[in-house]
């Protein structure tokens, strides 16, 4: 008897512990990974201490990112994108969004693109024409901007985001990148990459440069763009609610 109730005991304490599991509080948001640094990994632990509430990041490029939110599967998205260039970017891809009215933006922060080489490089600063060249692979060698003799390692992330974007967009006036790319995960890979390799040039993404690389073009300011339809869930709307409030000291 003892036996059984000790199990039935048991049986419900692992019960309690789904159910109280299941039932979380969260919120979800269709990201990438400069959101993800520099927003929501800064709050999470606080914003979590609290409301009780988790920020469950669904991690997707830009266009990716929106269709989410348009499925439902999202309370928000995010990119490092204005919100009229990622309708416009999602209209390309052929995802059906609506006008710009119909949604809602919210801006926690700017972000900085800095074309970057190793520090080693004794390249100078680069105009958009030589960058546009060097990008789309019609410059192979650092020797034609100033450099040592040396081929040129473009360093180039799979995964998009809206760095990349605006990086086409006012640099390479949208032509496609070269095919000759050593090509990294994603954008949180470019730093180690370039720093590793003394021919190597990229896009980082942050407020300073990392020990071991150095700047060859001024930096391309971008706004970080949250974007929910319709009124926001009570759990998004605690989030943008404390991000506009006490989680300004977090986000740097």
């Amino acid at each position: 008897m003892m036996n059984y109730r000790f199990f039935i005991i048991c049986l419900l304490v692992v019960m309690l512990f789904c159910v109280s599991g299941a039932s979380a509080a969260e919120v979800k948001i269709a990201t990438g990974h400069t959101f993800i640094k520099r927003v929501f990994d800064p709050i999470r632990s606080a914003f979590r201490d609290k409301t009780g509430i988790d920020i469950v990041i669904l991690f997707n490029d830009p266009v990716p990112a929106l269709n989410e939110l348009e499925k439902g599967h999202a309370d928000a998205a995010g990119a490092s994108l204005t919100l009229e260039n990622w309708l416009e970017l999602a209209k390309k891809a052929a995802v059906p969004v609506e006008k710009t009215a119909a949604y809602t933006s919210f801006i926690p922060v700017f972000e900085k693109s800095m074309i970057t080489v190793n520090k080693s490089n004794k390249v100078g600063m680069l105009s958009k024409e030589q960058l546009k060249g060097i990008f789309t692979g019609r410059i192979q060698n650092w020797k034609d901007v100033g450099g040592d003799d040396a081929p040129i390692l473009v360093v180039w992330p799979t995964v998009s985001s809206g760095a990349l974007i605006i990086f086409k967009a006012r640099i390479m006036d949208n032509e496609p990148v070269t095919n000759a790319i050593y090509d990294v995960e994603s954008m949180a890979d470019v730093p180690e990459a370039i720093s590793a390799s003394p021919e190597a040039i990229g896009i980082v993404t942050g407020t300073a440069l990392e020990a071991g690389l150095k700047e060859v073009a001024p930096a391309i300011e971008r706004p970080l763009t949250l974007v929910y339809k319709g009124k926001p869930s009570p759990n998004l709307q605690r989030l943008l609610d404390f991000i506009k409030d006490e989680g300004k000291s977090y986000i740097k």
